[in-house]
């Protein structure tokens, strides 16, 4: 979405919030509305918001920067909620925006809301539209606080970690693709991780690739003027889900042909372009796994399994950031120095300066009860997960744990021990946890 003022977005949010309340079975906005009276009790609404914000509290946060295509200039610097409550206040519904939630904090609530493990949920991941991640950190290792933490506390940390290689990253794989791709975004030279990992950019790097190849004349088909091949972004990911998984060559064929507008499609077109998907989706496995990894070593989870003993009771308390800390937040450095070194190894392991690459490893199915299988419960490293790549694109999973083994500090016996499970819609739902709770402390 580009638009100069917010007003249209978040007018339409609060329309939506509108149509769920009346459409409610236990809804008494009707009545209310009739009589004239407000609500007794405003609902307690949880937002989720994903995007990159500085959050200074539960419900108060600075928009920084949009990105996966969004630009809407106005809101830069405004507070999301703010923005959100004035829509609905617009509307005169009975709602209070309580809580802004990230789609990773999300996730990570959800997961461990709903997971059986003895040991607590470690983090989430979010492989959608964007990526994105969260973990549990300790307090004590983060120094952007007004308030230190004692050794014992804990808080939620988003990683934001679709940014790495904002800094001219040499570590990341890069290709023209990826180039071309970066100068024709909202946003040139940011989210650099994320436009090699999430579905949003997944179908334009396989559209510009094919680009080069008809123009190499490597293909026999032909298309048409109004071919989704010559529009930006013509290409949606699903596509590639659905190609690469296709083994009847008439029915790959006829894929190729409707999707993309494309006539004398032979079966070497076919098995070309599934090479150029599993190379894509392969490295943003690989760079998935990578960057789970550095997470996982910077939670220390490895060395010390009971430090997830799962808590019986969670408080939601507010603390206050230093305004002008002297010292950045050290845990999140920490993580990001980690992912470097993480990302340097698995691309010296592969060679990788390219997006194809000539083998491949030994993978499995996806599936976390077997990756875990044989492992201790309380030695689970569990990992909730979200988002229509992980779910839908085949090996994805197995990608991401190809890299992992191949990193030294988690190796085979620490990839087994991770558990990632699908979480679905663990964004949405994990910020209504958030407000229930804050409902209940008030």
């Amino acid at each position: 979405m580009v638009n100069q003022s917010y007003k249209p977005l978040f007018n339409f949010v609060a329309e939506k919030i509108a149509e769920f309340l009346v459409s409610h079975p236990h809804s008494d906005l009707k009545s209310s509305s009739a009589t004239g009276q407000k609500h007794p009790k405003p609902y307690s609404l949880g937002f989720t918001f994903s995007f990159t914000c500085e959050q200074s509290s539960l419900e108060k946060s600075t928009l920084i920067h949009w990105d996966k295509g969004w630009d809407i200039p106005e809101a830069i610097g405004k507070d999301p909620c703010v923005m959100l409550q004035e829509a609905i206040d617009k509307l005169e519904l009975p709602v209070v925006v309580a809580v802004l939630a990230n789609d990773s904090v999300g996730a990570l609530l959800t997961r461990s809301y709903t997971s059986n493990q003895k040991t607590s949920t470690l983090g989430a991941v979010i492989f959608g539209t964007g990526t994105n991640a969260a973990y549990i950190e300790k307090m004590s290792n983060v120094d952007w606080l007004a308030k230190k933490g004692s050794e014992g506390e804990i808080m939620v940390m988003n990683t934001e970690w679709g940014c790495l290689g904002d800094d001219h990253l040499d570590v990341l794989p890069r290709t023209v693709f990826d180039d071309e791709l970066d100068r024709a975004s909202t946003e040139p030279g940011a989210q650099m991780l994320e436009k090699r990992v999430s579905g949003l950019y997944l179908g334009e790097l396989l559209r510009l690739a094919i680009l080069q190849l008809v123009d190499a004349g490597a293909f026999n088909l032909k298309f048409s003027k109004s071919s989704a091949i010559f529009q930006r972004e013509g290409i949606d990911s699903s596509f590639l889900s659905h190609l690469v998984i296709s083994a009847d060559p008439k029915h790959a064929s006829k894929l190729i042909e409707d999707t993309l507008s494309a006539e004398n499609v032979t079966v070497d077109d076919v098995h070309a372009m599934q090479m150029l998907i599993t190379a894509i989706c392969r490295r943003a496995g690989r760079l998935a796994g990578a960057s789970l990894s550095a997470l996982i070593i910077q939670s220390g989870r490895l060395e010390t399994p009971n430090y997830g003993s799962k808590c019986q009771g969670v408080e939601v308390t507010e603390y206050e950031t230093s305004k002008t800390p002297e010292v950045p937040m050290s845990a999140l450095e920490r993580f990001s120095c980690r992912l470097k070194r993480v990302w340097r190894r698995i691309l010296q392991i592969l060679g990788m300066r390219s997006p194809v690459v000539t083998s491949m490893p030994c993978i499995r199915h996806r599936g976390s009860s077997e990756s875990t299988e044989g492992c201790l419960e309380e030695n689970v490293i569990d990992i909730g997960a979200d988002g229509s790549l992980i779910e839908f694109y085949p090996n994805f999973e197995a990608e991401m744990r190809g890299a992992m083994r191949e990193v030294s500090e988690i190796g085979p016996r620490g990839e087994q021990k991770v558990k990632i499970t699908l979480t679905k819609d663990g964004s949405g739902v994990g910020a209504a946890l958030m407000a229930q709770a804050v409902q209940n402390q008030s």
